[in-house]
């Protein structure tokens, strides 16, 4: 269980982005290992966005050894690419530059549907979900939050969500340990 919140350290942040979503890296060292790591968009609707690193305390007792961390999360920034997002950390903020999804992250930029092998029938609306905890149940809400708003054309109008694709990804340059579930809306 995560306690009290603070700006943490780095020693690199890099910012990639793939169809409308942000992935902030972040790498470091935390005083112990009794910390977890969150990066926060600001609530600020600001463009280009920003973005806070912080570690957080777990409850328990823990060993004065320095522990190295890897952390990444995503966000659903809209159509507009930013050249470049600020990133607040212990030491300050940095303006970081903002990056494609080369070839090393070319398995995430599919699990956003970019270049996907199951395209979502066309005039259906889509969007990717995630979880740290590998929970589906966690995945597929934080998809459906991310689905465009929508106004019925009838009272009567009801709409489908499909799975499109399900997968997981660990490790690699993000420090990823996610589930990500893809869905596809359309309306009836």
């Amino acid at each position: 269980m995560m306690q009290g919140c603070e700006l943490s350290t780095r020693t690199s942040i890099r910012v990639f982005y793939a169809a409308e979503h942000l992935l902030v890296a972040a790498e470091g060292e935390l005083p112990t290992p009794g910390y977890g790591m969150e990066i926060e968009q600001s609530p600020l609707e600001v463009f280009p966005p920003q973005f806070s690193l912080l570690r957080c305390a777990r409850a328990g007792v823990f060993p004065q050894v320095m522990t190295p961390f890897r952390y990444s999360e995503t966000f659903r920034v809209g159509g507009t690419q930013p050249e470049e997002v600020t990133v607040h950390h212990a030491e300050g903020s940095d303006a970081i530059r903002v990056e494609a999804c080369g070839a090393e992250l070319a398995a995430y930029g599919e699990a956003l549907g970019v270049g996907a092998a199951e395209p979502c029938p066309a005039g259906a609306d889509e969007a990717t979900g995630f979880s740290k905890k590998l929970s589906f149940d966690e995945a597929f809400a934080d998809a459906l939050a991310k689905l465009p708003e929508t106004s019925p054309t009838h009272p009567d109008t009801m709409e489908t969500v499909r799975v499109a694709e399900i997968g997981a990804f660990f490790g690699g340059i993000a420090g990823f340990h996610d589930l990500w579930v893809r869905v596809c809306r359309t309306h009836d």
